[in-house]
């Protein structure tokens, strides 16, 4: 057989006669002859088709003979249809062809006939891509399309990135518009099951992933999906850690129906967002909100927050009256001013003397018989006495002005920081056209972000030396070694606030000294007791209780009882830099523990490893010529070795990673767990259409049993009960994408009698 790989190097410069096809020219294989011929056509510049594969007639498989043609022999069939602007003629019936034949006692493939004209103009090799036979797109490139599409750039951008990491047009496979158009055909591939389907797709292959996932679904009374609810380890963790206040916020919509996303968010000990929970909200009911609540109650084993800021929405008021009465309920303060601005119009825009006051009212003022005089003035001042947004906003005011809220535990969220952090990440990447598995990835996207931010806060507390205000104050250093940088600052300034205001001893008892501490500028006064030999210390500004750090006034009252270091009753767990301490990061080995990887999982695995060895082989020649000659070995290796896999394997499917009972014991969880929580709040199982579909579904099951025993023979334990999985979840999803509480009852007894076949 002739070396003709080599001809087409970039190094050989022989006549065109050399490279082509010749007569007695032998290939191991149809694929070795398509693949000269495709390349063969590359380099003289026309596309490529296959006229025919003749068959052996006795075992119908073997091929005997093949044709290959240039893509403009022959000519286009006459349309019969009325076409305005038909498609113009390409095929010139051009004779240019290579025909084989097998020679059975070599068991090769002979060239016996080749035509080398053509009756049409060559393109330039420059431009051989361009032809739809010379596009090649592999897994690879799809998968590189993909994850351009996922992060988010314009399709054009995506194309440039390609092109530009590729090296050019010609090499990426593809021309632009097919690019452009590869992701919605694999978006609407991913939907093929609907939105349903799609949705509990997704749960299920989280669950099996991280078996502390949870997810909730709500059926109305025709049986379809209302409200979902979903929080992963990471945000039960972070819930037990930081959930004593949180705000619930539904600012954004998902998709192109505005269905409402409600994130259940919080700061963490670097006052970042972090993010307990989501829900998709079909429909905003009080009974809808109260559902809600309680599952979100049950996801985080019933643990209670201390204080829940929402916007004014009535139906979620009354819901948490109902299901969480003793949590204070609190408006964002985010919030209000948005809406102050729809109602007020330019009286609410930044630097107006009338938002100076209401924020003065709504911040600072802690006297509530000053707040009901400053509020009169307020109204008075600007003629807006009869502005119903103002009126409804003051019956509301025990949920947002200061002096009302001054007792309850807010962590910090009264400021208008976390409500901004989390807008900014979520427009970033939600957009309102968004299909349901495009907004899980775009979801994941958000929840990865605000996680990284915190790892890079971390590194910065360890990094960056704290500038202390007095460096040889041991109060200064105690606690610079203890908060986290971005909590140090806020405490160091009250630190400074504390040399500038003013006490006056006022009494002392056998429990506590009284003080009185002025501020600053003398207009407020405040009742600070304190007890030196239990070293304690209250202030009646509140700040402690709802902020989790220490006010001014108590630390001027601390110094004046000659406490130079905070006594560990005054140091919040929350704040600290080891507030994380009894949590861990996954391991790289916990994450190849997990059930599979898939192919796009295993490519964002590789990637990274492959792209540092590119880029170091590519700063001097020893090294590219290194790499270049043990890329080529690893390739014919690889190629070896999948051509050995699909044979072991059979019908080509993928081996599971995991033990049969593993992955038993996962998909039963996993499905009855899931049917658990649909069948929560919803009617019991009674349409005569669920027990036809449970009918079918079981006996197509029951078919599959019968041929167990012969699948263990073929294919051992691991792919017994592959193929079983695969088929029940095709008989089950068959029809049931539309009603969701059919479609898991439909899955969940195909996997269970999958186990039990195991067990024969």
């Amino acid at each position: 057989m002739e070396d003709w790989s080599q001809e087409f190097s970039p190094d050989n410069n022989g006549d065109i006669d050399d490279i082509g096809p010749k007569k007695g020219m032998e290939f191991d294989s149809v694929e070795g002859a398509w693949e000269f011929w495709c390349q063969y056509g590359q380099k003289m510049g026309f596309g490529v088709r296959k006229s025919y594969l003749n068959l052996c007639r006795k075992d119908k498989v073997t091929v005997t003979s093949t044709r290959f043609c240039c893509s403009k022999a022959g000519r286009r069939g006459n349309d019969k249809r009325d076409v305005k602007e038909p498609r113009p003629e390409t095929r010139t019936n051009c004779l240019a062809r290579m025909g084989t034949k097998l020679t059975r006692a070599t068991g090769k493939y002979v060239v016996h006939d080749f035509v080398g004209e053509h009756n049409h103009q060559l393109q330039l090799s420059g431009w051989v891509h361009m032809k739809h036979s010379q596009r090649k797109s592999t897994d690879a490139r799809a998968l590189d399309n993909e994850l351009a599409g996922d992060a988010g750039p314009t399709p054009n951008d995506s194309f440039s990135l390609l092109k530009t990491r590729l090296g050019g047009r010609e090499n990426i496979g593809l021309v632009k518009l097919e690019q452009k158009n590869y992701l919605p055909c694999k978006r609407q591939r991913d939907m093929e099951f609907g939105e349903v389907g799609c949705l509990m797709k997704y749960f299920q292959t989280k669950t099996l992933e991280d078996l502390s996932f949870f997810f909730a679904v709500q059926m109305d009374n025709d049986e379809q999906i209302t409200n979902v609810i979903w929080a992963d380890a990471r945000m039960r963790i972070d819930y037990a850690l930081f959930g004593e206040a949180l705000a619930f916020d539904t600012t954004f919509a998902t998709d192109k129906d505005y269905r409402p996303l409600g994130v259940f968010v919080g700061f963490n000990h670097h006052r970042q967002v972090i993010i307990f929970g989501a829900a998709l909200l079909y429909d905003e009911t009080a009974e809808s909100f109260k559902w809600l609540f309680e599952t979100f109650l049950e996801a985080h084993g019933s643990k209670r927050p201390k204080t829940i800021f929402t916007d004014q929405d009535a139906a979620m008021e009354k819901a948490l009256e109902e299901v969480i009465p003793e949590v204070r309920h609190g408006l964002c303060t985010w919030h209000l001013m948005q809406n102050g601005i729809k109602h007020l119009g330019n009286l609410m825009k930044d630097g107006s003397s009338f938002l100076t006051e209401f924020k003065k009212l709504m911040y600072r003022c802690v006297d509530e018989l000053q707040f009901e005089d400053d509020w009169k003035k307020l109204l008075a001042n600007y003629d807006v006495e009869d502005n119903n947004w103002l009126e409804r906003t003051y019956l509301l005011k025990k949920k947002w002005a200061k002096c009302y809220m001054k007792t309850a535990v807010a962590s910090g969220m009264r400021s208008t920081q976390l409500s901004e952090s989390l807008n900014g990440v979520m427009k970033k990447y939600m957009k309102r056209h968004l299909d349901m598995t495009s907004f899980f990835k775009q979801f994941e996207r958000v929840v990865d972000d605000i996680r990284y931010n915190e790892k890079q806060a971390a590194n910065h507390a360890i990094e960056k030396v704290l500038e202390l205000k007095i460096r040889m104050h041991p109060l200064l250093q105690q606690m610079g070694k203890v908060y986290t940088p971005v909590v140090f600052e806020k405490f160091q300034s009250q630190w400074e606030k504390s040399i500038l205001v003013r006490s006056k001893f006022l009494s002392q008892s056998d429990t506590a000294s009284e003080y009185v501490v002025t501020s600053v500028d003398g207009e407020r006064h405040y009742l600070v007791k304190g007890n030196q030999s239990e070293q304690t210390v209250s202030c009646s500004c509140n700040k402690f209780e709802t902020w989790g750090i220490l006010c001014s006034h108590a630390l001027k009252v601390l110094d004046a009882m000659d406490i130079l270091q905070l006594p560990q009753l005054y140091i919040v767990k929350r704040w600290t830099r080891d507030a994380r301490d009894m949590t861990c990061e996954p391991s790289i080995e916990e994450f190849h523990k997990r059930s599979h990887l898939d192919v796009s999982d295993r490519y964002r695995e590789l990637c990274p490893d492959l792209i540092k060895m590119a880029t170091i082989a590519a700063d001097f020649e020893e090294g590219f010529i290194f790499l270049k000659k043990y890329v080529n070995n690893g390739l014919q290796l690889l190629d070896d070795l999948r051509r050995k896999y699909s044979h072991d394997n059979g019908d080509g499917s993928e081996p599971l990673s995991q033990t049969p009972s593993n992955v038993q014991r996962n998909m039963i969880v996993c499905s009855n767990r899931t049917v658990n929580r649909m069948c929560h709040g919803g009617k019991s199982f009674g349409s005569l259409f669920f027990l036809i579909a449970v009918l079918v579904v079981t006996m197509s099951v029951l078919k599959v049993k019968d041929e167990v025993s012969q699948w263990r023979t073929e294919g051992g334990h691991v792919n017994t009960y592959e193929r079983i999985c695969r088929a029940a979840v095709r008989v089950s999803w068959w029809r049931m994408e539309r009603n969701s509480r059919l479609f898991y009852e439909g899955a969940r007894m195909p996997l269970q009698i999958a186990a039990e076949a195991l067990r024969l």
